[in-house]
């Protein structure tokens, strides 16, 4: 126990010390770049002003502690039309849903406006985030809302979906390397003592 809690400490503030290096990094804007470029655990900064459903939210008591919705890669095609491309996921808080729900509602007003009377993004959210791969979670809840909502058939939704998600608490980080160091600690002074006892029982 105290060899696997040191190994898990170690490996939270390695994690953490990469998140805080990437951080510090010039943001890329996912509305500007290529998405086949981007690489975990980058920075991204960018304007929010059109997401799609909830795909996947986590609860604790009955009641939603965090939601990951969908964002979609917009680009036009030759004609001028709006389409979608790929798919990532994006985690929001608690204290945010309000702000992101009310995105979403505009995002599909604007979408199905045939008559295009509806603003685009009158109200937009800054997002200053990193990039994590994917978990099973996501990856399986994400499928199923592509396959089930969405009509795309399996192959289609692994091609649709991209590897990562957005989390936007760039504040965790510090508290990650902390929670790290104190997990690696507590391994450590586990596994001396369990040597003082062997070596006191011999």
């Amino acid at each position: 126990m105290g060899i696997g809690l040191t190994i898990i400490g170690i490996g939270v503030v390695i994690y953490a010390l990469i998140l805080n290096i990437n951080l510090k990094k010039a943001p890329v804007d996912l509305y500007e770049v290529d998405w086949n470029t981007l690489k975990p655990y980058q920075h991204v900064e960018f304007d929010l002003d059109f997401l799609m459903d909830c795909y996947m939210y986590y609860e604790k008591d009955g009641s939603e502690t965090s939601r990951f919705y969908a964002l979609p890669e917009l680009y036009a095609d030759e004609e001028g039309y709006v389409n979608v491309g790929r798919f990532m996921g994006i985690a929001v808080a608690k204290a945010d849903f309000d702000r992101y729900e009310k995105i979403v509602d505009n995002s599909y007003a604007w979408w199905n406006d045939t008559e295009q009377t509806v603003e685009f993004a009158p109200d937009k959210i800054h997002i200053d985030g990193y990039l994590r791969k994917m978990s099973s979670n996501d990856k399986k809840y994400m499928t199923k809302y592509l396959t089930e909502d969405l009509g795309y058939s399996s192959d289609e939704a692994a091609a649709k979906m991209t590897k990562y998600v957005i989390m936007t608490n760039t504040n965790s980080t510090s508290g990650m390397m902390i929670a790290g160091f104190v997990i690696a600690v507590v391994g450590v002074v586990f596994l001396v003592m369990t040597i003082i006892r062997y070596m006191k029982g011999r």
